[in-house]
């Protein structure tokens, strides 16, 4: 790769790269070893897969070896190339089933270059499969594609891209260009994709586009290049700034004038429970026929602080309370769904605040259920996993607990508080005004005891989260504490349960005049206080109109966007932010608020730099959201700044978040999109590299 340091802009060029040609097709002679049947009355009970290798002119094999698994039956072998141009050949022996793999490695002598891969097959009795291996090669003298039954192909190769300028100013545009060729112009015409971290790229599928950008920052530009089976890609850096008179963004984000708060601040994180971003009058334009309820609280958190609008969470609650304490994906820890236990061993972020230099104080108040249980029954019904988890809660590292272990209350107004440091104790104290009264006590009481010293707390309020566990019925919550108008269902009662959306915004509402009583007590220019939703807006009570598909429980947008806003010490910024952002992320931010650097580390990245500067980046380029039961019933979902990648229970599909913000025409397969679908299945390929068995394929 050349840079031209006196162009304006940016050209690289890529030399032609010899690729190696080599084919296998499908039909002589193949040893190995195996463990199959081996009398008689099983022989009508196998069947053999063909196999029939050509190999291109001037290429000489050393050797081409398999290996079959699956249904407890394994058998490997070496094909005898030996001077040969066409080998064919038939492994035979194989018991008749379903989901049995091959894996095929083959070597050259011409550069040392060695192709592998592997397929899924069935095996009819008495019949001959076929199968197809996509086998990707490397060695000195670069890399192709081998396909079983099918035809040759060769990487393309890109020639020049053109990025120029490198700087330019805020509304100004960046021009895109390339120039690519592929040597065997097959198996499909070659397709492209430009992506960005930030602004946005006008044509992203053409050779050449335009980027622009309404705020300023450093983004990475990146070029994918496809030809339906291979892909090449390239990258550059661009920055937009502001001219030096302007000090305003465009869009409501603003630079605020002061200092960035005190080196260690307190922190408050407040977790709203099953609220999503279309049920949040922060997003307006993803209201449905029943509008959303005003949150004052929230709106004014917003109204000084940032919001950011391009927020994921996991599709349910324990997985996403599982990554911002550890800062891991789920199928690293294994906290996929509801009720999953974190295992007790992963460091966590309480750790990280008292290891740190600055130590910390902290308390967490309200919904665990990182630790197992259900629903937390009402006074007087025996809980039988109550001391294992409140172990649990000890050996994350947390020394102050109060409040709830699973996922949900029977009765807001009668309930059980667990404590880790005293004895449960049965509480007719409407939940979330409860644990309102826990967070204020906490607060009174250290800055009586600690002024000079920070603290952290976790609030995690059950509200609005349905009553009685699952995702309905709701309850109506104390009328003092909302005004939504609840005539429209006859006016029920303060305790009432019922499943509708105005008892959903009433619970909303509560919630936020409670947020507002504890933020009162709150001295935001020593504290960063950070909202968030923990997941979409549950089925029952979502708008079948609103903005977003889908809702709790999905890897659509429905399930997976939420609030979040950040204000108060160390936030100079106000408006709204577009920086991919995820639950994950806040690991490294808190540590990082507290002292610790910690830009990077696990899946987190720490978006503190993004609360004083609108030119700064978290490095996040991918968003990655998940549920599943372990190894089934899975559903996740990649996106970059404008495609978004699913996989729904072992389908593919694929979005164009821009065009089609409620994901109506699924792009996976469209052969214009090759390229988009090779990047976003490469980061996949990224994530499963380190994953357990059967998380991803």
């Amino acid at each position: 790769m050349k840079h031209l340091h006196e162009s304006p802009g940016l050209i690289t060029r890529l030399g032609k790269v010899p690729l190696m040609l080599l084919a296998l097709g499908a039909s002589g002679l193949v040893a190995g070893c195996s463990s199959e049947p081996g009398n008689h009355s099983d022989v009508d009970q196998i069947g053999s897969l063909g196999v029939n290798l050509t190999v291109a002119p001037g290429i000489t094999l050393n050797s081409v070896t398999y290996s079959i698994t699956g249904n407890g039956f394994t058998k490997t072998g070496t094909i005898d190339t030996t001077g040969a141009a066409t080998v064919s050949g038939t492994i035979g022996g194989i018991p008749a089933g379903k989901g049995f793999t091959i894996v095929l490695t083959a070597t050259s002598v011409e550069g040392n270059t060695t192709f592998t891969g592997s397929a899924k097959f069935d095996v009819t009795a008495g019949g001959k499969t076929s199968v197809t291996i996509y086998l990707n090669g490397t060695g000195k003298s670069g890399n192709g594609t081998v396909l079983v039954n099918g035809t040759v192909n060769l990487d393309p190769i890109i020639d020049e891209v053109t990025v120029t300028p490198l700087t330019v100013f805020v509304g100004s545009s960046v021009t895109l260009s390339t120039v690519a060729h592929d040597p065997d112009q097959g198996p499909s015409p070659l397709t492209y994709y430009w992506s960005t971290t930030g602004g946005v790229i006008d044509n992203p599928l053409a050779t050449s586009a335009k980027l622009t950008s309404t705020t300023p920052g450093t983004f990475t530009i990146n070029l994918t290049v496809s030809d339906g089976a291979g892909t090449s890609s390239s990258s550059a850096t661009v920055t937009f700034v502001r001219p030096a008179a302007v000090g305003t963004a465009d869009g409501g984000t603003v630079v605020a004038d002061g200092g960035v708060g005190p080196k260690n601040p307190n922190i408050l994180l407040v977790i709203a429970d099953d609220y999503g971003a279309e049920a949040s009058a922060l997003f307006p334009n993803l209201a449905g026929d029943h509008g959303q309820v005003s949150i004052p609280t929230v709106e004014g958190l917003a109204k000084n602080g940032l919001v950011f609008d391009n927020a994921w969470a996991s599709p349910v609650c324990s997985p996403t309370r599982s990554t911002i304490v550890t800062g891991q994906y789920g199928f690293r820890t294994g906290v996929t769904t509801v009720g999953d236990v974190l295992p007790p061993t992963t460091p966590t972020v309480f750790e990280g605040l008292t290891a740190g230099s600055s130590e910390y104080e902290q308390a967490f108040f309200g919904k665990y259920h990182l630790g197992g249980g259900t629903i937390d029954p009402p006074p007087g019904v025996a809980y039988p996993g109550v001391p294992a988890i409140l172990q649990h809660v000890r050996d994350l590292g947390i020394t102050n607990y109060r409040g709830i272990l699973g996922g949900a209350l029977v009765d807001y107004f009668n309930w059980v508080t667990y404590d880790i440091n005293g004895p449960a104790l049965a509480n007719t104290t409407y939940s979330t005004t409860a644990l309102t009264n826990f967070a204020i006590d906490y607060i009174h009481q250290h800055e009586a005891n600690k002024p000079n010293e920070p603290w952290f707390l976790y609030q995690a309020f059950n509200a609005p989260h349905a009553a009685n566990g699952g995702n309905n019925p709701y309850q109506v919550p104390p009328a003092n504490l909302h005004h939504v108008d609840l005539s429209s269902i006859g006016n029920p009662a303060p305790g009432t349960y019922l499943t509708s959306i105005p008892v959903y915004q009433a619970d909303i509402q509560a919630l936020d005049t409670e947020l507002g009583r504890l933020l009162a007590e709150v001295d935001l220019k020593t504290t960063t206080v950070i909202f968030i939703g923990d997941n979409g807006v549950p089925p029952p009570v979502k708008d079948t109109n609103g903005g977003l598909r889908d809702g709790k429980g999905s890897v659509y947008e429905g399930g997976v966007r939420v609030p979040v806003v950040v204000t108060g010490a160390g936030v100079t910024r106000r408006g709204r932010d577009s920086h991919l952002w995820e639950a994950a992320d806040l690991f490294a931010t808190i540590q990082e608020l507290s002292g610790i650097s910690l830009p990077h580390v696990n899946d987190s990245y720490s978006f503190k730099p993004l609360l004083t500067d609108e030119t700064a980046t978290s490095g996040r380029t991918h968003s990655f959201s998940e549920t599943s039961t372990g190894t089934s019933n899975r559903r996740y979902a990649i996106k970059d700044t404008r495609f978004k990648l699913l996989n729904n229970l072992g389908t593919y599909e694929l979005y164009d978040l821009v065009t089609d913000p409620k994901e109506t025409t699924n792009l996976y397969g469209n052969p214009a999109y090759a390229a988009v679908q090779a990047n976003l299945l490469a980061e996949i390929a990224t994530l499963a590299a380190n994953a357990k068995p059967g998380y991803f394929f």
